[in-house]
C-alpha cells in the first residue's frame, strides 16, 4: 500500500481524483527503486503497468542503425512515460529503450488493470493523463525539430542550458554524446572550443557554464 504523500509526489494530480479512485491507487501502487542506468523497458517488451516518477528520472532513448543512442525525452518527478502509457492502453509492444537516469529512479508502479479501469470510470484521471501525453508529445516534437533545424553545436548548447543545475551539468562528455546520438570525440571538440573562449569550465564528469548569456546568443545565431 502507498501512503498519500508518496502518491501525491508521483502523481501531483491525484488530489483532484475521486475519493474512490484515490483509495484504489493507494491500495494498488507499489513504490520501486532502480539504480542508475538500469534498463526498465526495451523494444518489444509488453507494458504491464503505468509508471509515475517520485524521484530521480527515467531516460527514454532510441538506437539508430549504427548503434548510436539518442535521447527522446526524460521523465522526472511527477511525470510518466507516455510511450508506456500508449502501449498499455493500445496493447502494442514498447518501441524504445527506457532506463533509470544518472541518479537512479524511484517510481510508483500502477497495475495495468487498474489504470484501464480508471481511464474508463474517472474522467479526471483520463483528462490529466492526456494532458501529460499532449505536453510530452510537444516536447518530443521540439526535440525532433531542433535535430532537423540546428547543427550539432546548437543541439549541444541547448542540451547544456536545459540540463544545468546551478550552472553545473553533472554528466560526462561520453554521456552527453549518448544523449545527442553522436560520438564523444565530436562533443569533446565542441566543448573544448567553448571552454577556450571562456564560456565553459571543464572538470572530471562535469561542465560548469560560465557565461550563459553568450551561449544563448551563439544558439540564437545558429538557429
Amino acid at each position: 500500500m502507498t501512503d498519500e504523500n508518496q502518491l501525491l509526489e508521483a502523481m501531483p494530480f491525484a488530489a483532484r481524483l475521486t475519493p474512490l479512485s484515490l483509495e484504489k491507487l493507494r491500495r494498488n501502487g507499489r513504490r520501486l527503486s532502480l539504480p542508475p542506468r538500469t534498463t526498465l523497458l526495451q523494444p518489444g517488451d509488453a507494458v504491464s503497468g503505468a509508471y509515475f516518477v517520485i524521484g530521480g528520472s527515467i531516460r527514454i532513448y532510441y538506437l539508430d542503425a549504427n548503434g548510436e543512442a539518442g535521447t527522446l525525452y526524460r521523465v522526472e518527478a511527477g511525470g510518466s512515460c507516455i510511450l508506456a502509457l500508449n502501449c498499455l492502453f493500445s496493447k502494442m509492444q514498447y518501441p524504445a529503450w527506457a532506463e533509470a537516469g544518472e541518479e537512479g529512479v524511484t517510481f510508483l508502479a500502477i497495475d495495468g488493470t487498474l489504470a484501464r479501469e480508471l481511464i474508463g470510470h474517472d474522467p479526471t484521471f483520463t483528462q490529466l493523463l492526456f494532458e501529460q501525453i499532449s505536453s510530452r508529445l510537444f516536447q518530443i516534437l521540439t526535440v525532433l525539430e531542433a535535430a532537423i533545424r540546428l547543427p550539432l553545436e546548437g543541439r549541444l548548447i541547448t542540451f547544456l542550458l536545459e540540463t544545468e543545475a546551478d550552472g553545473i551539468v553533472a554528466l560526462s562528455q561520453e554521456r552527453i554524446a549518448e544523449h545527442l546520438g553522436t560520438s564523444r570525440e565530436v562533443v569533446s571538440r565542441i566543448i573544448r572550443k567553448h571552454a577556450k573562449a571562456g564560456l565553459l569550465s571543464l572538470s572530471y564528469g562535469r561542465i560548469q557554464i560560465l557565461d550563459r548569456e553568450k551561449l544563448s546568443a551563439i544558439l540564437q545565431d545558429l538557429g
